[in-house]
């Protein structure tokens, strides 16, 4: 893989990598919650590596938009998980919006 949205990508997959072990270690997040975190981040890049081999070591914008999609969600879900998160509202729904 060498494109840099591939580059990015990986490195932003690592990143969230590094987050789910720090909040493992710290004991902010359970081993099964880690686990899943991570198997969701690891499908995430496993996709990445996919589409780069299929286009010659590059990732169409759309593709690479969709892929850093999930990962910020499974980024945002780390947070909420930790309680580094931010809800919506008084948070009565759980941080869903709108907030009736």
């Amino acid at each position: 893989m060498t494109g840099p949205r591939v580059e990015a990508l990986v490195q932003q997959v690592q990143g969230v990598h590094q987050g789910i072990a720090d909040a493992r270690q710290a004991k902010n997040i359970t081993p099964t919650v880690a686990e899943r975190l991570e198997m969701r981040t690891a499908r995430i890049g496993q996709a990445a590596e996919k589409i780069a081999a299929s286009d010659h070591g590059r990732i169409p914008a759309a593709q690479y938009h969709d892929l850093l999609r999930r990962l910020d969600n499974v980024d945002q879900r780390l947070r909420v998980d930790t309680g580094t998160g931010f809800l919506m509202g008084d948070g009565a729904d759980g941080g869903s919006y709108p907030n009736g």
